[in-house]
This record gives C-alpha cells, structure tokens and sequence, in this order.
C-alpha cells in the first residue's frame, strides 16, 4: 500500500523532472494535493467524486476564492490524472467534477509618468542604489518575472547585442532586447557598484552587500521602500511593472504576438487578458476627448 508521503514524493518527482514546473508551481501543487489527503483521510482507491464535491463545498464554506478553488481542484486532477497513468487506480474521480471559472481580475499597472517617478526616486539617498536602478529598469524595461531577474548571471548579460537571456517557467529560455535606459543603468550598476558586493565570485548578477544572490524578500522589501520615497499610493509590487511594460506596449501599438513572446507566455490567452486594459484605456481616451464622449 502506498503512503499519503509516498504518493506525494513521487507526484512532485513527476513534475519537477517531466514537467519542468517551477519551484513555487511544484510547491502549490504540493499543499493543494496533501492539504486534501489529509482531510479525507481515505486509501487513494476509495476516492470517489462525492469525496472531492465535498472537499470542495467545503473550501467555498470557508469563503476560499474562486481562484484558489479553481487552482486546488487543478492540482487534484493532475495528481489523479498521474496516478492514474501509473496504474496506481482504475479510474479517476475528478471525472464528474467540474472546475468553478475563476475571474480574470485586470492587472494592475502604473503609468508612464508613475514609472519614472519610481525609477527617478532611487537616488543616492539609498544605498546600492545603482543595483536598484539597475533592477526597476529591467523590471519594467524587459517585462521580467522577480524569479527571471533574479536568476539572471553575468553570462546572460549581452550589452553589446543589446539583449540579454532569461530562463523563465519550464525552464524556458527568451532573448529579450534591452533599451538604452535599462543597458546604461545596467552597465553603470556593473562596473561602479557590483565590484563592490562581489565579496564571493558570485555568477549571479543582483547581489546583497554579503555578496550573496538577492532574494525576492530582499528585493521585494527594496521595492516597497521606493515606492514610498517615489510618493506613489497605489498598492504594487514589483511584478506589477511587468504588467505595466505589457499594458503600454499595446497602447502603444504593438502586436499581442510581440507581447506574448516578449512575456514569454506559452499561450496567448494569457496575453489576452492585456486587451482588456487596453480597451479600459481607449475607452478613457473617448471619454475625455471624443466630443460626445
């Protein structure tokens, strides 16, 4: 008989090897799937529909999100689905349950004029202040992911080319033009200020006065305190700068294949969730100027 432990371990082996998913993605799936077996309490081959209808009730009972729902009872069929391809049971019970339809909420994102309030706050009155400059403006200048700048070494650096290389989810890579405000900045970071944290030979880019790999707390931390010099209010984090960089390239034009690729999407739908804010900001555009807007 298979332990709850052991049909967990070998699930997670599973994604991280066959499906190449994320650190954060493989751990989602982890807590979604034992967070489950533990409050049914029954044999994986005793698990039937009703089981899961009642799990989830219940998760919408404790006022759980649709989105959350929707996201736990995805990582139940992927966990059944596996099982059941490894002969495990005979059939799965996800097959009568339905996923709720989680609402696509807007991203939100800052204006043009915000985003250089924020990147022209990071002065001299922090320190490491050019590592900082250096982050917002690929952040928002590359549309990266935190874990994609983060992980970013000196060897995925090409200023002469004007691009640099990311490794995103999957483990994907993507060639993504750099624009001359982010390479100066960059360069500037690289060759005043990174000698200075390099305290280990470190091969990663962004480092901490230790020397160390900054850590998305370290850098989301960092983010906050700008955002309070800069005098925005709004409520953002650093990954709403990749939103930003998505939502002013449409309104400026670009394609949503362009967008797609740039974003490293695997699908476009994701894309598409940015023509919604973009039709928000035509619509504002009519309502301003338009004579009977």
């Amino acid at each position: 008989m298979n332990s709850t432990e052991n049909l967990v371990k070998d699930f997670i082996y599973y994604l991280q090897a066959e499906r190449g998913l994320s650190g954060n993605t493989v751990e989602s799936y982890k807590s979604d799937v034992l967070s489950f077996l533990e409050n049914t309490k029954k044999n994986i081959k005793d698990i039937d529909g009703e089981d899961i209808k009642n799990y989830l009730r219940g998760l919408h009972s404790s006022n759980f999100s649709t989105a959350t729902i929707a996201r736990k009872t995805s990582s139940l069929r992927m966990f059944f689905l596996f099982h059941l391809g490894e002969g495990l049971i005979e059939v799965t019970p996800m097959n009568n349950v339905q996923s709720p339809r989680a609402e696509k909420k807007l991203p939100k994102f800052l204006s043009a004029d915000e985003i250089a309030k924020l990147i022209e706050s990071v002065n001299g009155d922090f320190k490491y202040s050019m590592r900082d400059k250096a982050i917002l403006e690929l952040l928002y200048g590359c549309g990266l992911r935190v874990s994609e700048l983060l992980s970013i070494r000196r060897e995925d650096i090409f200023l002469k080319e004007d691009f640099i290389r990311v490794k995103g989810k999957g483990s994907k890579e993507r060639i993504i033009p750099v624009g001359s405000k982010a390479k100066k900045a960059l360069i500037k970071y690289i060759t005043e200020e990174r000698p200075v944290l390099d305290k280990k030979k470190s091969a990663f880019l962004f480092l901490t006065r230790r020397g160390n790999k900054l850590s998305r707390m370290g850098l989301w931390k960092r983010f906050q305190e700008h955002l309070i010099k800069s005098g925005i209010t709004k409520s953002c984090t650093p990954h709403t700068l990749r939103h930003s960089f998505a939502t002013h390239l449409l309104e400026r034009g670009a394609t949503l294949r362009t967008v797609q690729l740039l974003l490293g999407h695997a699908d476009i739908s994701t894309t598409q969730i940015y023509t919604h804010v973009d039709r928000n900001y035509l619509r504002e555009i009519l309502t301003s100027y338009h004579p009977r807007g």
